[in-house]
This record gives structure tokens, sequence and C-alpha cells, in this order.
């Protein structure tokens, strides 16, 4: 369980890395963080699992079922060595003994186990220790105190640990109710192929539930990669076709007091409702729409607003190539923005407030300088 938690946490951290790389600004920080902490977590309790993969686990039920079966012995301490692990800062030791049952045949086996420090003494080579045989014939057995009668422990010898044959604990198993069971996945070489297939099917799974809601935002950057760019452009026609949809989608209405199209991002101020003033400011950023909240600049009158079907949007890249020609500079992060033109009418009661024609408006320039452009909604040319 902790390695498919493991490498869970891989998966999500692997789509909070994706995430953060083409989604909006801070999306899947915190989610990569987070699995990564889990992922760490999980990694060294699997490792110290691992280095407690030969000890057994022995529940109190499982020693209480052996002490009334009588399944008890006489165990001599024949190695004590220490593993290099250690637990709560306690030494974990595989402590080799040779084990003569009151029922049955010696054997031979070692417990891994963690050896208090002040109990080292305990385990000195040649000491006998009562134990609890888990399982008929071993080798799962657990130390006990006071258990065998004097007698009992009298007629017990134990015999030369290479007289008798040495029996393996198996890795990774725990008694329950007088069975030996082993973990779900298992540890061994044989199940290895579909553990490494499940352990992928787990990691791309996790990562594919980070990253689902930031789909969009995936195959804009795959598309974006396969065109030779390493991120999507939003002022090439597809892209802001998509931005456009979504916006409209998520606002309610189509009607809009400005549009600024980045290489990053689309914004538009829009009204709540159409026809009102109150207005709200939109992004698209990422595949993602947000509402960044009230627009900085209320505009003061509802004929401010225009339709996004008024501007030929399609047009905004190739507009922004051809002046890049005609300067003789690349377009470069150059963005566009459309508002409607003041009214130019002396005798108009909204002279010079901003209810004329959507104009499109863009500046190709260097550090030395730039040269500003003014397009009509269709992409005819203003010329100043």
């Amino acid at each position: 369980m902790l390695r498919l938690i493991a490498f869970a946490a891989l998966g999500a951290l692997l789509g909070g890395v994706v995430v953060a790389i083409v989604g909006p600004p801070g999306a899947g920080i915190a989610i990569a963080g987070l699995a990564f902490t889990v992922l760490v977590f999980a990694t060294v309790m699997t490792r110290v699992a691992g280095s407690l993969g030969g000890s057994v686990a022995a529940s109190p039920k499982a020693v209480q079922q052996a002490r009334d079966a009588r399944r008890l012995g006489l165990a001599r301490v024949d190695a004590l060595r220490q593993t290099g692990t250690q637990i709560n800062d306690q030494p974990l030791c595989d402590i080799d003994v040779t084990v003569q049952p009151l029922a049955g045949a010696a054997f031979a086996t070692t417990v891994r186990t963690v050896v208090p420090l002040t109990d080292i003494p305990r385990f000195q080579p040649g000491t006998g220790l009562e134990v609890a045989i888990l399982l008929d014939g071993g080798p799962e057995v657990a130390f006990v105190d006071g258990e065998l009668s004097p007698s009992e422990r009298g007629r017990l010898t134990v015999p030369a640990r290479r007289s008798v044959p040495v029996l393996s604990v198996e890795p990774h198993t725990r008694v329950v109710d007088g069975r030996r069971k082993g973990p779900l996945l298992g540890v061994g070489p044989k199940g290895r192929p579909l553990r490494l297939v499940l352990f992928a099917v787990v990691t791309v799974a996790a990562a594919a539930v980070v990253v689902a809601p930031y789909r969009v935002a995936v195959a804009q950057s795959v598309d974006a990669i396969q065109d030779g760019h390493l991120r999507p452009d939003m002022r090439h026609p597809d892209l802001l076709a998509q931005a456009q949809e979504a916006l409209v989608e998520e606002i309610g209405h189509d009607q809009v007091t400005s549009i600024v199209v980045t290489k990053d991002f689309v914004t538009v101020d829009a009204p709540l409702r159409a026809g009102e003033t109150a207005t709200d400011r939109w992004m698209y950023r990422g595949g993602r729409v947000s509402d960044e909240g009230a627009a900085t600049i209320q505009p003061d009158l509802a004929g401010e607003q225009y339709a996004w079907s008024d501007v030929a949007l399609d047009q905004v890249w190739g507009l922004m190539e051809t002046s890049a020609e005609e300067v003789g500079l690349p377009v470069g992060d150059a963005s566009a923005s459309v508002r409607r033109s003041p009214d130019g009418d002396i005798d108009s009661e909204t002279f010079a407030e901003p209810v004329g024609p959507p104009v499109i408006t863009f500046s190709i320039g260097d550090d030395y300088g730039s040269t500003p452009f003014r397009f009509a909604a269709d992409g005819t040319r203003i010329e100043d």
C-alpha cells in the first residue's frame, strides 16, 4: 500500500509540475508541494518497511494463540547483528537462534526485530530464551517470558545450529488467525511485471486527475511545441477563437468595452449584464477563464459596449505580421487593444466619449522606439 501511495504521489507531483508550467500562474504549485511531501514520506516509510522485511509481525493475539496451544520452546541465541537501521533511535537487529520446541523437531532461524539498547545484553550469544512458536514447525517465533515450567525447561536441550535445518522467515509476512499472510501486492520477483504495470497505471491516473482541469492548456502547449514554440501564443487566430468562446460562455453575453490580446493571455472588460455600465475584468490564461473583479475604469455610457462579432479578431496576428514587415522588426511581444474610438462630432452629446467604431491598435518596436498602428474593426488600415 505504501508503494501505491508513493507512485500516486509521484503521478500527482508530475501532474502538478505540468500544470505549473502550462497553466495559469500559481496553478499546480500547492498540489506539487503536497505530492512531494507525501512522496518523500511514503518512500521513507517504504524503505523502513523494506528494512523490516525479515521481521515477523507478531500480534498479541497470535502470541496468545501460541501460548494457548502450548507451541512453546527454548531458543539459544547464536549471534546478534545490527542491520544499520534504527527505529525510534533503537537498533533493528538480526538475531540468529536455534529453537527446540516442546513438541516437534528443532530448527534454526533468524529473527529480525528492534532491540532496545538496554536489552542488548539479554541477547548475547549462548543465552537461552523462551519463545512462542507462532505456526506449527516455525520459523516464526516471538520472545516470551515465564511460559515454560522449570521441568519443561529442564528437559529441553537445544542442539547445535549446524545439526538442524535453517528455516528462513518469508519476507513481509505476518501471522493472522494461525495463517501466514503476505502483502496484497507481493514483493517477490514472480509478480514484478504486474506490479510495475499497476504502479505505472496508478502514476498515470494520479497525473491525469491533477491535469484534467487544465487539459485545454495542456493541449494548447502540445500544439505549440509541435509548431516549434515553447508556449502557445494567444495572438494566433485559433487560440484567440478558443479564448473568445470560453470568455463569452463564462461571461454570459458577447458585449465588451475593451479587449486586450497579449502573447500569454486575453483580457476583456465586460458589463455584468449587457446594456449596463457595471463592468468586471475577465482573463483567459492557461486554458481557463477567471473573473478578476471590478474593472479599474468603469464606463460612463452603455454605448461604450460593442459585440465580439463586430471585430475581426482573427486578423490580429496577420495585421501584426504585416506591420512588423513594414517597419523591418519582429512582432515580438506586441499586444493588441480593441476599444471604441472617441466620438468626433463636436455637436454630439457624446462628443469625445468612446462611443465611435471599435478600433484595433498595437505598436511594433524595439528598445529604440516603436511605431503605432491603427485598424478598423474589419482590419482596414486607419491612416493618421
